[in-house]
């Protein structure tokens, strides 16, 4: 099947088997496009938590892969043959044209973020860091509380250079009785394209970073 896609040499894919045991972990399968010849794919041995992650010939995997501009894509292949004469590679025959997706948006990356949150209408900002935070939403710890259903604002800090504002909704607030901090749950509720894609680029650049580093 021709694909409608312009498919990059060397851009890193992320891999999802079609059919998998029940409560099996399926997270964290990348691998990276080595080749296309005609209608076929040729992908590099996929990579679970650092260690190869074998294929079957017949089966059918998701594939996934991240457009900066455009967000990500989806589309499923069937492994055809295994490659081992140098580098162990596998060759798919995709099934399906890629299909742009809102899953993968909510993946939620474990990391320490400054953010500040304000509710709307009112002035007193609480300055907090994120425990993890998606494409949809982030888990905020914080010195003060916040009352479910507020709307708040958001100002996130991705790096030194990026700051940005979005708003959400507070969904869920627990405390520490230990710290006496809170966290707070927010969803998105006004939020562009062009800055959920910004932060999906950044939870990507942060996994590459952790499986360059072997951490996953």
């Amino acid at each position: 099947m021709t694909t409608s896609i312009n498919f990059k040499i060397g851009e890193k894919l992320e891999i999802e088997p079609v059919k998998v045991k029940k409560n099996t972990n399926i997270k964290s399968i990348f691998s990276q496009l080595v080749d296309k010849k005609n209608d076929y794919l040729y992908i590099s041995s996929p990579i679970k938590h650092g260690v190869p992650y074998p294929l079957n010939i017949g089966q059918q995997i998701k594939i996934m892969l991240y457009r900066d501009e455009k967000g990500m894509y989806c589309f499923t292949g069937e492994v055809i043959d295994k490659i081992t004469i140098h580098l162990p590679m596998y060759i798919i025959a995709p099934l399906s044209a890629p299909e742009k997706i809102q899953r993968r948006y909510y993946y939620r990356l474990k990391t320490l973020i400054k953010v500040n949150i304000r509710v709307l209408n009112e002035n007193d900002v609480i300055e907090g860091y994120t425990k993890d935070i998606s494409g949809g939403g982030m888990k905020v710890i914080a010195k003060k509380t916040v009352e479910l259903g507020k709307k708040l604002e958001l100002k996130v800090f991705l790096n030194d250079n990026k700051e940005l504002t979005m708003e959400g909704e507070v969904i869920r607030v627990v405390r520490d009785p230990i710290s006496n901090e809170y966290e707070v749950g927010v969803k998105y509720s006004d939020i562009s394209d062009n800055i959920r894609n910004q932060i999906v680029a950044f939870i990507f650049a942060k996994q590459r970073e952790l499986r360059q580093k072997g951490l996953i």
